[in-house]
């Protein structure tokens, strides 16, 4: 679940005292979808809805009836009622009987009213989900259809040995109530966020749901599973361009993969606070379903509430994968043994919970875990990227796992918790951190000019697929 990765473009980290403090003349507009009395309880700001479309014109000519992606952001400004917890606290996701019925509740609380609605936030009669702003900034911004972010490269034989060439994700993430009310409190003054509303004492609540559709332009021709797919039409470039913006067109995206975060108390225990969920689209068992109830095709590949630093087991699942290969000593992860309903998947390092689209290296948490502002962190380690190599040339060992950074990077974090001294936490939430970066690229851009503390920290940079990037003259691993 570590695809949506942080990528600079080329400057100097932004201030961290101006994304804090200052307030520039050059104010976001405010438009409340909300009247009278009802104003005041939601966060008034008129983010863009997206960043790249099709011009009006065209759009209405060649997409005559359709509607393009409205950014859902009237915030709570008041936390929910307890009565509002979702159900599913109940039941027991560390236990060996229970957690398939927890994930499956994560996924039909996240569904429910959404299916109906085509994952159209505003007209959920459910209940309200929000999404992330800024995510139109840049390079990678959110394209008009459907508000998907370019997310990652797919690279070959990563979804099966009929896999030959590379493909990309983009993505769209939703958030519930809870954290809506978290997101509230950092953007309710669109010129000043506030980047500690995710740090302790602050950070995500009890309740807190966040789900993200991941889309696809490989199709059953290289994965099998991908056969009856869920579509989304989206305005994204031809192919993953190394990152660049060029030449964007509509193409048909398939939804491959679905990850949830759900900040549990009962993960405090762990030194987390956080579950973690992934799944995985199988086509296969589609029995008759059309449209957005295909979602329903999206089968766990398992559940992490911590990185068991205990296991030091090296060993990686390298593309193409032929079978699901479950590591019996973590305690932490739980993957699903069912190969008649989960494709084989290649998991994360040590067999650690990792998505389809995902690095074999890494895991979900340990990705999401460096999630800060400023992003100092890489969200993959280069050890990552170090070691034997198969004949198709794909990782098969990791050579480097004893290095200090490697280590820290399978350790517990607790939530709301800075990952890299002198950052702020985003409390797991990668998006956030894109956020918060991408706010500040605009508004250093707007003002032209550059700020003392800009110059306290050497940047790491990153590719958004989590890879290092690579300086010159530097080889690339494999």
């Amino acid at each position: 679940m570590h695809t949506i990765n942080f990528m600079k473009r080329g400057k100097v980290w932004i201030g961290f005292s101006l994304m804090l403090f200052i307030v520039q003349s050059c104010s976001v507009s405010t438009n409340s979808n909300t009247e009278g009395n009802d104003a005041a309880k939601f966060v008034n700001n008129n983010f863009p809805d997206f960043g790249k479309m099709l011009s009006p014109e065209e759009f209405l000519t060649q997409y005559p009836g359709e509607k393009v992606f409205e950014l859902s952001q009237d915030y709570p400004l008041t936390m929910p009622d307890e009565s509002q917890l979702p159900e599913f606290l109940n039941i027991p996701f560390d236990e060996d009987e229970h957690w398939m019925e927890y994930i499956n509740a994560v996924r039909d609380y996240s569904f429910e009213g959404m299916i109906e609605v085509d994952f159209v936030a505003q007209k959920s009669k459910v209940r309200n989900w929000y999404h992330m702003p800024w995510m139109h900034w840049g390079p990678q911004g959110s394209e008009g259809f459907h508000g998907l972010a370019k997310e990652a490269e797919v690279g070959p034989y990563q979804l099966g040995p009929n896999q030959t060439e590379s493909h990309q994700t983009y993505a769209l993430g939703f958030y519930n109530e809870f954290a809506g009310y978290t997101l509230a409190q950092m953007w309710k003054d669109g010129d000043n966020p506030n980047a500690y509303a995710t740090q302790a004492p602050n950070g995500f609540p009890v309740g807190t749901v966040i789900f993200k559709l991941l889309f696809t332009d490989a199709d059953e021709t290289d994965a099998d599973y991908l056969v009856n797919p869920m579509t989304w039409n989206a305005y994204i470039t031809p192919t993953w361009n190394n990152g660049l913006d060029t030449g964007r067109i509509v193409k048909p995206m398939h939804l491959i993969q679905m990850d949830v975060m759900v900040r549990d108390p009962r993960a405090d225990q762990y030194g987390t606070g956080w579950v973690f969920g992934t799944f995985c689209y199988n086509g296969k068992l589609n029995n008759g379903k059309e449209g957005s109830m295909r979602a329903e095709n999206l089968v766990p590949v398992g559940i992490q509430f911590g990185n068991d630093p205990q296991d030091t087991t090296n060993f990686i699942n390298p593309y193409p994968v032929k079978r699901t290969i479950i590591n019996p000593n973590l305690k932490q992860t739980k993957i699903n043994p069912d190969s008649t309903q989960l494709p084989p998947q290649h998991l994360g390092w040590g067999g650690r919970l990792d998505g389809p689209v995902d690095l074999n290296t890494s895991s979900c948490m340990s990705c999401h875990a460096t999630a800060e502002f400023p992003q100092v962190a890489p969200l993959v380690p280069k050890e990552a990227f170090i070691g034997d190599t198969n004949a198709m040339g794909q990782l098969t060992k990791l050579t480097e796992t004893q290095a200090e950074a490697f280590r820290k990077y399978f350790q517990n974090l607790r939530c709301a918790t800075p990952y890299t001294d002198n950052a702020t936490s985003c409390d797991f939430s990668l998006q956030v951190s894109l956020a918060l970066g991408y706010f500040t690229e605009w508004k250093d851009e707007d003002v032209a000019g550059y700020w003392t503390s800009e110059y306290e920290r050497l940047p790491v940079m990153m590719n958004r697929d989590g890879s290092p990037k690579v300086e010159p003259n530097e080889p690339q691993q494999p």
